[in-house]
């Protein structure tokens, strides 16, 4: 069973990489962000994640502005390993192709969530196969594009030119952008049952130059951590943060928000005591996020700032970020323009 799309969600990075692609397609940034239902300051954590849903909204928008079908390939091509964070570093520092392919069976869903890889051997051929973890719908051959894309931009640092893959299966029929692009010379076959990539099994003993085993330690800790976190802001608290972030300008109610959620703010409480919060943590949570944003990259008043936050007393404002930060807003705001100088 796929999970839901409101339980998956996108590191930004991956969405600043799209947005920037577009960009030079001649595509206007904030209006495809207004469009889509995506705040310009959701991005600006590089630690942050958007829910699929919106994600996906930005896709098919720019997607119908372009009429570039090739945009997810283009967009796989354009991540080099950094890109991939801590998932990226610990299948680089990996012995060998097989423990590298494993690492990513562990922990993809720390950097590319719509897609489970799982590794088996048939015979004298290895098969690296990806099913989808959520419905892609109609941007499916766009997801998998940006995947496939991004595995031979990393398959070409790893493990060399000379280890290509054979044989590129598909389940979906084929795109026609798919005759302009080259993959490095792979048979493509679409309509398949599932989709793999297919090679020759002695590769995956061939050993990484990059290797380092003490870095490995230290990446596959970074992604056990991210996955462990993933597991609970993917579930009801990234829910709850994505819906307070989608009101802009006004903090939703409880019971707003329970609502939304299809739940009664009873149920909502309880299951957020679960998690050893309250309703009234998360919303303060968000308050704090925005208060620095706004504090740091606009001109707006410390009564300004209040009001956005819902707060009726500016002074109450006051105290609660002292709470946060142990300064009033002026001197955080002073301290950030002396840092700026």
């Amino acid at each position: 069973m796929k999970n839901k799309r409101t339980t998956i969600a996108i590191p930004t990075t991956y969405v600043r990489h799209l947005l920037s692609l577009a960009g030079r397609q001649g595509v206007d940034e904030q209006s495809v962000l207004n469009a889509a239902g995506i705040r310009r300051i959701e991005l600006d954590a590089d630690d942050g994640h958007i829910d699929f849903n919106r994600c996906d909204r930005l896709v098919s928008i720019i997607l119908r502005q372009t009429g570039d079908a090739s945009l997810g390939w283009q967009l796989g091509m354009q991540l080099n390993l950094p890109s991939h964070g801590a998932l990226a570093t610990a299948a680089m520092s990996s012995r060998s192709m097989e423990e590298s392919i494993r690492v990513s069976e562990r922990y993809l869903a720390t950097r590319y969530p719509l897609l489970a890889v799982r590794l088996y051997q048939d015979g004298d051929t290895a098969i690296l196969q990806f099913d989808e973890v959520v419905e892609l719908g109609v941007n499916r051959v766009f997801y998998l594009d940006a995947f496939i894309a991004s595995y031979q931009v990393i398959r070409r640092f790893l493990y060399g030119g000379s280890q290509t893959v054979l044989e590129i299966q598909l389940a979906c029929e084929c795109p026609r952008h798919h005759a302009s692009i080259d993959f490095d010379g792979a048979v493509l076959n679409y309509g398949c049952p599932a989709n793999q990539f297919r090679f020759p099994a002695q590769y995956l003993s061939v050993p990484l130059p990059t290797a380092d085993a003490i870095t490995m330690v230290s990446a596959e800790r970074q992604c056990r951590k991210m996955l462990n976190s993933l597991k609970l802001e993917t579930g009801l608290l990234q829910q709850v943060l994505t819906f307070i972030r989608s009101r802009e300008n006004v903090i939703p109610s409880l019971e707003q928000t329970a609502d939304h959620l299809g739940m009664s703010p009873r149920t909502l409480r309880r299951q957020l005591q679960e998690y050893n919060t309250t309703y009234r943590n998360l919303v303060n949570q968000e308050r704090k996020r925005l208060a620095l944003y706004f504090l740091r990259n606009t001109r707006l008043t410390v009564e300004e700032i209040a009001e956005r936050l819902d707060y009726n007393d500016p002074s109450n404002f006051g105290r609660a970020f002292r709470k946060w930060t142990g300064c009033s807003p002026g001197h955080y705001r002073e301290t950030q323009d002396e840092t700026a100088v």
